[in-house]
């Protein structure tokens, strides 16, 4: 009981951390001028930076030669691919549609 008691203790703790470093972050923003971004302009930047992160991946996989470093390329590429796919699902859930050129 104890323990179920300390659990919801660290949940409120950690939503309140999370809601205040929010707020910290939209106030720093204002005070750089940088302008706030939605939660869908976040996810649509996170979908472009691994789009690019595949895109290096396959390419770094092209231009190996050491059989150690295929090993890596291969593991590099599918883990970039992977995480694709995932952000890809993710914004489909959240209704966030975007095309890639």
């Amino acid at each position: 009981m104890q323990e179920a008691v300390k659990n919801i203790k660290r949940s409120e703790h950690s939503k309140k951390n999370s809601f205040l470093d929010g707020i910290s972050n939209i106030y720093s923003q204002l005070l750089t001028g940088q302008e706030i971004k939605s939660e869908a302009d976040k996810m649509v930047d996170h979908i472009r930076l691994a789009h690019e992160e595949w895109q290096y991946a396959e390419n770094f996989f092209q231009n190996a030669t050491d059989p150690d470093l295929i090993d890596h390329a291969i593991f590099r590429m599918e883990a970039a691919r992977t995480k694709y796919i995932y952000l890809m699902r993710l914004a489909r859930e959240m209704g966030i549609h975007i095309k890639l050129q």
